[in-house]
């Protein structure tokens, strides 16, 4: 609770994700509007999602570079003319610098940066909208704002008396349509028919380990995205396409099941090609998301915002809603190989080993993506965790996060040097103290109800 008072004013300073970085990253806004609506910035919120969403690609609407970031166009961008803005259509920049002028950091756009954002808003809408239902909310709010450990439909709802259902709906009539086109182009990635999306060299968040293929971290943001909207179509009463949606997350989830769980390693790896060609099965700490992705709006899920949705009928969410044993112990035999094997002296690292390949950068070890340590997603192992009931676990990775006796929190950094406990990149870096305020919120929420539990 104290960290995330002490956290909170840096939350509303900007939905960039803070240091050096001024320009708006989808992928990092999908956390950071999470963590507003929780501090109750509704207006704020309802702004960026219009403005966020006016950026979807469409032919001659905005200039939009692309390539930067790819090894087949050299790590040379180019200025996408009207048949490449095609190809690209539904999906959202990488990054939205100004009025008329975003970037797609790779050959294609990243497959993150659209599902998330999907994610991102339809779980907003459908808190917002579901809980505008219930009559006679009442709130009390003693912490100054920042108060992502309240998570009761009243406190919520009193938040949204800030606005008009009416302007709600309105948010809701425009973005919807391109959330449905943004899943078209999406589902465009699945180019072998296996329900895997497919993705080139850096088309991720991880911008300079050149993986591509079948990424388990990419798969989890597309089932996130499908999850959440199919719950927010049926909340507004467009059941044919809820129904539809819904029938693709559960076949994106069987895919992974069926392609990326290596029996071998005890754990879903991704089937990633290096830059050569050659088939590179790394174990990665963002495979983490997808144990995230099967638990969202279930009952492991302390800040479902879904009570009030009729969605649990739908096929589509049979299957991760069930979290059969099998899949149970997939999920926890996962989580001890990121133990065992990405944590470096208990360190969590972001990859099991250095990388044989880095570009555009050439990077050493212990260097930006090459075998660091990344608050922002240990944020996402510490929620990954909790839905498992590891408690200890999450203790300790939070411990590495918030220490006082390091001169400023770990969770500020964008990334740590673990050989010398050297904060790196961007400070304070939004998008990774989101993360770490997100799970505390799962992780007191657990507590709260277990509270009533008890009371009751």
């Amino acid at each position: 609770e104290r960290f995330l008072k002490k956290t909170g004013e840096h939350i509303l300073q900007g939905l960039n994700p803070g240091g050096v970085y001024q320009a708006i990253w989808c992928r990092d806004a999908s956390y950071i509007l999470r963590d507003w609506f929780m501090c109750g910035n509704i207006d704020g919120i309802l702004q960026q999602i219009f403005q966020i969403w006016s950026h979807q690609i469409e032919p001659n609407r905005e200039k939009i570079v692309f390539g930067r970031g790819s090894p087949e166009m050299k790590f040379l961008a180019e200025v996408a003319e009207e048949e490449t803005e095609k190809t690209f259509t539904g999906a959202l920049p990488t990054t939205i610098y100004q009025a008329g002028f975003s970037e797609v950091y790779g050959r294609n756009p990243d497959i993150d940066s659209t599902a998330l954002m999907i994610s991102a808003t339809s779980w907003i809408l459908t808190a917002s909208l579901s809980v505008k239902q219930e009559k006679n909310a009442s709130f009390n709010d003693s912490s100054g704002g920042t108060v992502a450990s309240e998570h009761s439909s009243s406190y919520i709802s009193a938040l949204l008396s800030k606005i008009g259902i009416a302007q709600l709906s309105k948010v809701a009539e425009y973005v919807v349509p391109r959330m449905l086109k943004a899943v078209e182009y999406l589902q465009k990635r699945d180019i072998d028919n296996d329900d895997l999306l497919e993705q080139g060299s850096n088309e991720d968040w991880m911008d300079t380990a050149l993986r591509s293929g079948k990424i388990v971290y990419s798969q989890a943001c597309w089932i996130l995205a499908l999850n959440n909207l199919s719950i927010l179509l049926s909340n507004t009463d467009r059941e044919s396409d809820a129904e539809r949606i819904s029938k693709l997350a559960d076949r994106a989830a069987r895919g992974v099941e069926r392609v990326l769980w290596s029996e071998e390693n005890n754990c879903y790896l991704d089937m990633g090609r290096t830059h050569s060609g050659n088939e590179d099965r790394i174990l990665t700490e963002d495979i983490c998301l997808y144990l995230i992705a099967i638990t969202d709006n279930t009952h492991r899920d302390s800040l479902k915002m879904t009570n009030n949705v009729n969605a649990t009928h739908h096929e589509g969410h049979k299957f991760m809603r069930a979290l059969n044993d099998k899949l149970h112990e997939r999920s926890l035999k996962t989580l001890e190989a990121i133990k065992t094997r990405a944590w470096r002296e208990k360190w969590p690292l972001i990859t099991e080993r250095e990388l044989t390949a880095t570009g555009p950068w050439v990077l050493k070890p212990y260097e930006y993506h090459n075998h660091t340590f990344w608050p922002w997603i240990t944020g996402l192992e510490i929620l990954a965790r909790s839905r498992f009931e590891k408690a200890e676990d999450c203790e300790y990775l939070f411990s590495k996060l918030a220490s006082e006796g390091h001169p400023h929190p770990h969770a500020f950094y964008e990334w740590i040097n673990p050989m010398n406990d050297q904060g790196n990149g961007a400070y304070p870096f939004r998008t990774g103290i989101s993360a770490v305020r997100m799970a505390i919120a799962d992780i007191l929420g657990k507590k709260n109800k277990n509270k009533t539990r008890e009371m009751h």
